[in-house]
């Protein structure tokens, strides 16, 4: 009772001071904001709840059509609350060049997010801080990956892609495997001079589940990128698989970046050099410095173990996006073959010199990038100080999204954006240089645009010729060979697919058929 009565008056003594500290710090907080803000607005967006903000208000599943939906109310800079931390979801094309293009001396920096570093995927090049570090592995990728050496790689991307025929000739009820092994396989042998055969060796699964946790990690999707203390919670603690996922991603991390470049390494220590991206690396490193270091062969490991993730799954999203496309549309279809047949003939298969002549075939091409976008809400930017943008404030270590969805769905820049058009793309059968390029938008923004792009362009590119030249793509049948109708949509996730790509594949003709089969006894070439 004692211990009672004489807390009692120290508690009343101590109230009005409790009381004044905490206004103080409430004051010198709104003084700071409405200095840092200068009295300029914040975005618009949906009013936050005390504490949580708007998480409750993010979208869930396919947060790119929610996004979209929003900005009908709210315009196309939205501002949203969640845990303190503040986000910027841009929906237009213009606006999203003018703060992430033009402003990317400000806008080029990523979010540190817990998920990179517990999935092992602090190796890829493209969600590094920026930074001096950053450009240094940026400027490395680009002396291999830049449009001026990518011509190299077109005889590997060409002899990839016939044998790609084949083995869709063989089982084409294994479109999607074949697909996985194609673009895989082809970066694999590009970057490492390897040549994986067998599409069951785990070095060409190992990539795809590399990136599975960055797969699933759409905002809000794991707790710990909201609460980083619960990375230290145990695997076996109630409500923390997400340390599972995170273990089995960081393994397979690890050995994308270890293991292929080892053993690359370790041939040329031999005396028996592959002709590939690492060779080169390493010996242009040798002769600009006699030995290599530690940090320079971890920089050397880590952007080629980019070059094989970028290359092996936005391919994989964007092919399977073609044939599902040419199963619905097959006046696009008949269209390409016409021209492949008046451009190509019926005695070989498409080269890459035939591509000035194909202009519509890089029109389906950007338009399965622009109809099923591999990043339909980019990769967030982050601000690195407080901005004024379009008479909004927007702070410093904001997160920023680019809804890349929305914007390549626009019916001001696409007439009919769920239609499957590649003629959009085109004016007097020649690439129109006045449409918005989807490439500008699915590719990334500013400084952080991919730089394997020019790479992927071309593997499509050649892909696709080659398989409209010799096989007809239809709609899936059933048992009793009746159509199944498939609607195209595209799965949940940072990183999306054809939800449905089954289709039926065959060869257009006998002469077609020969023509692949000539290809795998030439292997390939």
């Amino acid at each position: 009772m004692e211990i009672a009565i004489s807390f009692v008056p120290a508690y009343t003594t101590l109230l009005p001071v409790i009381v004044c500290a905490v206004s103080l710090v409430f004051l010198r907080s709104r003084l700071d904001w409405k200095a840092r803000s200068r009295g300029l607005p914040l975005p618009p967006g949906p009013k936050p709840l005390p504490i949580v903000g708007n998480v409750l208000g993010i979208p869930k599943k396919r947060p790119w059509l929610g996004f979209r939906d929003m900005s009908k109310e709210y315009g196309d800079l939205m501002y949203f609350r969640v845990f303190g931390q503040s986000l910027l979801v841009i929906g237009n094309a213009e606006l999203a060049h003018e703060f992430l293009d033009k402003r990317s001396a400000n806008s080029s920096d990523r979010p540190s997010n817990p998920v990179t570093q517990l999935s092992g995927q602090d190796l890829n090049v493209g969600l590094f801080p920026y930074g001096p570090r950053w450009r240094q592995h940026r400027r490395e990728f680009w002396q291999f990956f830049n449009p001026g050496v990518v011509s190299r790689y077109e005889p590997m991307q060409r002899a990839e892609g016939l044998k790609f025929l084949g083995k869709v000739l063989k089982s084409p009820e294994r479109l999607k495997d074949h697909i996985k092994h194609l673009f895989t396989g082809t970066i694999i042998n590009v970057v490492y001079g390897i040549d994986i055969v067998d599409e069951n060796d785990p070095r060409i699964v190992m990539p795809h589940n590399a990136l599975d946790a960055v797969r699933r990690a759409t905002p809000g999707h794991f707790m710990v990128e909201i609460f980083p203390f619960l990375r230290y919670v145990p695997a076996w603690f109630p409500g923390a698989g997400f340390q599972k996922i995170f273990t089995e991603c960081k393994m397979a991390n690890d050995y994308l970046k270890h293991a292929l470049f080892d053993d690359t390494k370790e041939v040329l220590e031999r005396g028996e050099p592959r002709p590939c991206v690492v060779t080169d690396m390493l010996a242009r490193a040798k002769a600009d410095s006699g030995d290599i270091s530690k940090e320079k062969e971890e920089k050397l490991k880590n952007v080629c173990a980019t070059a094989v993730e970028g290359g092996s799954d936005t391919n994989f999203s964007i092919l399977q996006a073609v044939f599902v496309a040419m199963s619905l549309y097959p006046a696009v279809q008949r269209k390409a073959q016409a021209i492949l047949d008046a451009v190509v003939g019926p005695d070989r298969l498409p080269d890459f010199g035939d591509s000035e002549a194909l202009a519509y075939i890089h029109a389906i091409v950007k338009e399965a990038l622009r109809w099923n976008v591999v990043a339909p809400l980019g990769i967030p930017h982050n601000t690195m100080q407080d901005d004024e943008f379009r008479g909004y404030f927007i702070p410093a270590g904001t997160s920023v999204l680019p809804n890349a969805w929305a914007i390549l769905h626009d019916p001001a820049a696409y007439e009919d954006p769920d239609e499957f058009r590649p003629e959009r793309f085109l004016c007097d059968g020649r690439l129109d240089r006045t449409v918005l390029d989807p490439a500008s938008v699915a590719f990334g923004f500013g400084r952080r645009i991919c730089a394997g792009r020019y790479f992927a362009f071309g593997s499509l590119f050649i892909t696709v010729a080659c398989v409209l030249h010799v096989f007809d793509i239809g709609t899936p049948l059933d048992e009793d060979g009746a159509p199944i109708p498939i609607k195209f949509q595209q799965t949940h996730g940072v990183l999306s697919y054809p939800e449905d790509s089954r289709c039926t594949v065959k060869p257009r003709s006998k002469a077609a058929e020969a023509l692949v089969l000539a290809a795998q006894e030439l292997g390939g070439m």
